[in-house]
């Protein structure tokens, strides 16, 4: 397999410019060095690609808090709609960090890309943190995974996390996934797809399962797709490029320390994140109430890694398995 590095040489850009590039997929050239000594005086400038969902709550906190500040860095956000997206614009040079859910990196790490996870992201347990919802509209006859096969169903992206999450809760609960139309749609554009019948079903995470179903009570949960295949798993993560992170080790340990104590915030105060979570993601607080959360924890395992990795494989969204620490920078588990 050949290796593909990437985000090597990441230029110092304004908001402006590096959404432009980011938009564009453009190749960002020349790294600006912050000096030791101007580490009080000087920001690192970090672009990090990020999506509006309530797993990035403790990024979220980081930010609000100043943690990045406090750790010398400047934190460029662009919101996007899913890993999918965020790997080749990391690719692209328009990214230094990325947040991604685990079967992206997956793909990713088999084409040759050299993505590592850096830090712990969205952990999901049954029963407590199962934070993916697989819906019908309320007045929907259908009540079983048996009654979707003919149906039109959306997920965020094809051949991917949420995608397979639902093909995998189907399959196990006396359906058939390949009798099953998958389309394309945003998570904002689920409920009001669902309701306009365009769609017959939806697969999303939260707040795009509680504020649906429980705020608005325009749709039902026939089931929680991630809580089917493991007790406890990862979603989903931050990474970048291993000839990115070999270069700027500082930077990654800083970026890892800002985003522990935003984890630290997050498990001191669940509902007070809420409230950063609404200002995030463009919700109303109030909204938000019942909202479950995925687990945060500092720690990334290789055992949270392997369901997902299995899965992937079983419905060959990935040729063969590999070793998860493949996938995860050695300074994650330091």
């Amino acid at each position: 397999m050949e290796k593909i590095t990437v985000g090597i040489d990441l230029a110092t850009l304004t908001r402006r410019e590096f959404l432009g590039r980011a938009t564009q997929g453009a190749v960002v050239a020349a790294a600006a060095a912050v000096l030791p000594w101007d580490r009080a005086l000087a920001q690192t400038k970090l672009n990090v690609g990020t999506m509006k969902i309530g797993d990035l709550s403790p990024f979220f906190l980081a930010l609000e808090r100043a943690f990045f500040k406090e750790a010398g860095l400047d934190i460029n956000v662009a919101a996007m709609v899913g890993g999918a997206a965020v790997a080749p614009a990391l690719a692209s040079g328009a990214l230094n960090i990325g947040w991604s859910n685990v079967v992206s990196i997956y793909q990713g790490h088999l084409q040759g890309f050299d993505y590592r996870f850096i830090a712990n992201g969205a952990i999901n347990k049954r029963g407590t943190n199962d934070v993916f919802g697989f819906q019908v509209a309320v007045d929907s006859p259908i009540r079983s995974a048996k009654d979707l096969e003919g149906k039109t169903l959306a997920s965020n992206t094809l051949r991917n996390i949420i995608h397979v999450a639902g093909m995998h809760w189907i399959d196990s609960n006396g359906g058939d996934s390949s009798k099953v139309k998958w389309i394309e749609l945003p998570f904002p554009q689920m409920e009001p797809a669902l309701v306009n019948k365009q769609i017959d079903a939806f697969v999303a995470v939260e707040p795009f399962v509680t504020v649906p179903s429980k705020v608005n009570k325009k749709t039902k949960v026939l089931g929680y797709p991630l809580g089917g295949i493991a007790p406890r798993l990862l979603i989903a993560a931050y990474f970048a490029s291993e000839a990115w992170i070999q270069k700027n080790g500082d930077t990654v340990k800083a970026f890892v320390a800002a985003l522990n104590r935003g984890i630290d915030a997050h498990n001191a105060s669940p509902e007070e994140a809420k409230a950063t979570i609404a200002k995030h993601t463009g919700l109303k607080p109030e909204l938000l109430k019942e909202m479950v959360l995925p687990a945060f924890e500092r720690k990334i395992l290789e055992s949270d890694l392997q369901p997902m990795l299995d899965v992937a494989f079983q419905y060959k969204l990935i040729e063969k398995k590999f070793a998860p620490r493949q996938v995860i920078s050695p300074l994650a588990l330091a």
